[in-house]
């Protein structure tokens, strides 16, 4: 069952659908059989090409330390100019994602070197920290295809493919997290061939898919039957949820709403600002 955010969460910039999309699977390096560098027609040309490169180092294609296709190639395969793909380049390694040499070429950054702006925890390893015993149960676990809704929230093209993932985490046998996540599979292949018996869902994506940029927006709701249910309280009884979306330098990573029981849960956190003078 999909538990759609509220407007405000699910506003995307609307894909121009008559944008031709550019890619390119031949005369690549032999050492990037499996690049994707389609287009989405969404937005300045420099921007659908920083998120192209950076889907490949996020999904996996290119690796730590790997050399991209150089400046020219890539004026070529995008038919863009030198100066713009220069400006998506340059940005890419502002951000972290790629590193330059000199006459040697553009190389993928080491992602482990990259630092979040906002913490993001799993909510295993909270409630061990607290002493208590968490146990989890998967009440959905599907690939689909995106249709127009899902593809707006991601901004991405229809029939994209995603991975829908609901799961019942306990503390101490009693509900304490509806989890329902929507996971881009082109970003996290690997997503769905997990079983994640010994491991979460959040902190397998925290440790094989790490974020540069989240949304966080929290709203009040009275408990639905379904949703009552699944944390033993009664219809009607408040909840907290928590609406997240994570991207990696502007290429999505999911979608995902937590729902907590009202009376026995509490969200917070703790942060300090960079500079005395932050409010």
């Amino acid at each position: 069952m999909l538990l759609d955010p509220p407007a405000s969460f699910a506003m995307m910039q609307t894909l121009n659908p008559t944008k031709k999309a550019c890619s390119l699977t031949q005369d690549l390096p032999a050492t990037l059989p499996d690049a994707n560098l389609a287009l989405d027609g969404n937005g300045p040309l420099y921007d659908q090409i920083k998120r192209v490169l950076a889907r490949n180092v996020i999904s996996g294609h290119w690796i730590a330390g790997q050399q991209i296709p150089t400046e020219m190639e890539l004026v070529e395969v995008f038919q863009a100019s030198r100066m713009t793909v220069n400006r998506a380049l340059r940005e890419l390694v502002a951000e972290g994602v790629l590193t330059r040499t000199r006459g040697a070429g553009t190389y993928v950054a080491d992602r482990k070197a990259q630092s979040p702006i906002l913490e993001i925890r799993a909510i295993d390893r909270d409630i061990r920290a607290r002493g208590h015993r968490h146990d989890s149960e998967i009440i959905t676990f599907d690939t689909i295809e995106a249709d127009t809704t899902l593809a707006t929230q991601f901004g991405m093209t229809p029939g994209a493919k995603l991975s829908h993932f609901i799961c019942l985490h306990r503390e101490e046998g009693q509900p304490v997290q509806i989890e329902d996540r929507w996971v881009n599979l082109a970003a996290a292949p690997a997503f769905a061939r997990q079983e994640f018996r010994d491991i979460t869902a959040a902190a397998w994506l925290l440790e094989n898919a790490p974020y540069s940029d989240a949304q966080h927006l929290i709203e009040a709701i009275a408990a639905d039957n379904a949703t009552a249910k699944r944390l033993d309280i009664a219809h009607g009884a408040p909840c907290l949820v928590l609406h997240r979306r994570t991207w990696f330098h502007g290429t999505p990573i999911t979608v995902a709403k937590f729902i907590h029981p009202g009376e026995s849960y509490q969200l917070g956190g703790h942060f300090a600002p960079q500079h005395p003078s932050d409010g």
